[in-house]
């Protein structure tokens, strides 16, 4: 991006002032490579092993909460579920969608009686990620997650 674009006419009638911004702008330029980097490394879509473990601890989660031999990119899954859950309403209304995240290929029957029903598809433990309002009862069925 030309950042010298965006300065006024006034400034870039001042070549001391235009100078200083170049040198400025060009070390800012220099790091923008390094940011990317950095952005990649602290993203917990593409962080890896001892990366992945690190941004788990940020939010106070880690592998041994459901393995130490799990692979990354069920460990991946299981901290995007812990997020979708700490960010859930809570209604039986909204479970679908955060189920989808959760545990893809899942799905609930509300039994009417205070009782859902799971029919898993994920590979995740569902006791520790699935969602759950309130005062209901989880019924399992099948599946592959168990």
């Amino acid at each position: 991006m030309d950042w010298l674009s965006l300065f006024p006419g006034a400034s870039r009638e001042k070549p001391r002032f235009i100078a200083f911004a170049e040198a400025v702008l060009r070390q800012v330029n220099d790091f923008l490579p390094l940011i990317a980097q950095l952005q990649s490394g602290f993203s917990f879509s593409e962080a890896e092993g001892a990366q992945l473990d690190r941004i788990s601890e940020a939010v106070g989660l880690s592998r041994a909460d459901i393995g130490r031999n799990v692979t990354d990119e069920a460990f991946r899954q299981y901290l995007l579920a812990k997020l979708a859950l700490w960010s859930w309403d809570g209604t039986n209304k909204t479970v679908p969608e955060v189920l989808g995240i959760v545990l893809p290929g899942s799905s609930q029957t509300d039994n009417r009686d205070g009782t859902v029903t799971i029919t898993s598809g994920g590979s995740l433990p569902e006791g520790k990620v699935f969602p759950v309002p309130a005062g209901i009862t989880i019924h399992s069925e099948g599946g592959n997650g168990g």
